[in-house]
C-alpha cells in the first residue's frame, strides 16, 4: 500500500462516544435528529416534558 506522509489510513476510536458520533454523522437525517434532541432538552429544562 502506497500512502502519502500524514495520510490517514484508518479511524482510531477513543471509545463508544466516538463511534456514536460517527454513526450519527453517517445518517443523512442527523441534522433533524439533532434538532429534535435540542427541542427535547429545552423542554426538559423548562419542565414541559415529564
Amino acid at each position: 500500500m502506497n500512502k502519502e506522509h500524514g495520510q490517514v489510513t484508518g479511524i482510531i476510536w477513543r471509545g463508544p462516544d466516538d463511534l456514536a458520533v460517527y454513526q450519527r454523522l453517517k445518517n443523512p437525517n442527523w441534522l433533524s435528529s439533532l434538532f429534535h434532541d435540542r427541542i427535547l432538552i429545552e423542554q426538559k429544562i423548562k419542565g414541559e416534558f415529564t
